[in-house]
């Protein structure tokens, strides 16, 4: 039996991580966890912001598609995984747990791009109330971090694909679609 594979879409806020992680999803029928929608789920249930919710939320994530993987299917998760020494350190621990094949996707843009969607997300009436995003303080402690418009990846065995998210036409869509199929 083959390994299952997680699908890993990773890339700083704004990015375009959801539009795609929800876009393969749906075109490759693999479930998807999304840190920032367990994050929101918490919020809720809770009724309020605790800064242990984030944390929990990351181990709610990994726990959920360790129990996809173990039962031999693949999962895409997706997030800011904007500590790389600890989100691989995570991913390997999982890995530990159920191997996988890790097939990741860094999305990148503009910076002054990534700045202007943070900006118009914060605006938002659609916008969660769990993202502090509103009052803007994360933006000017991490501007220079967007500006730079990429993360370190993950340092995980298995393919690794970065693509520009400045604009829908920077990046094939059918062409990465392909490579996870074959993956697959």
């Amino acid at each position: 039996m083959s390994k299952p594979v997680l699908v890993i879409v990773n890339g700083l806020p704004g990015s375009g991580k959801t539009t795609l992680a929800k876009r393969l999803a749906e075109d490759i029928h693999l479930p998807l966890f999304s840190r920032d929608h367990l994050y929101e789920t918490l919020y809720d249930a809770f009724e309020g912001d605790d800064k242990r919710m984030g944390l929990a939320a990351f181990r709610l994530m990994y726990e959920v598609t360790g129990a996809v993987l173990t039962a031999g299917h693949g999962a895409i998760v997706e997030g800011f995984f904007g500590r790389p020494d600890l989100r691989t350190a995570e991913f390997l621990q999982l890995q530990r747990r159920v191997d996988f094949m890790p097939f990741q996707i860094l999305c990148r843009a503009d910076g002054a791009v990534l700045v202007k969607r943070f900006l118009a997300r914060a605006n938002s009436p659609e916008r969660h109330a769990s993202h502090a995003d509103a009052d803007l303080a994360w933006l000017e402690a991490n501007r220079e971090r967007l500006l730079q418009g990429t993360l370190e990846p993950l340092a995980l065995d298995g393919p690794l694909v970065e693509i520009d998210t400045t604009t829908p036409e920077r990046f094939n869509y059918a062409a990465l679609l392909q490579q996870i199929r074959v993956t697959l």
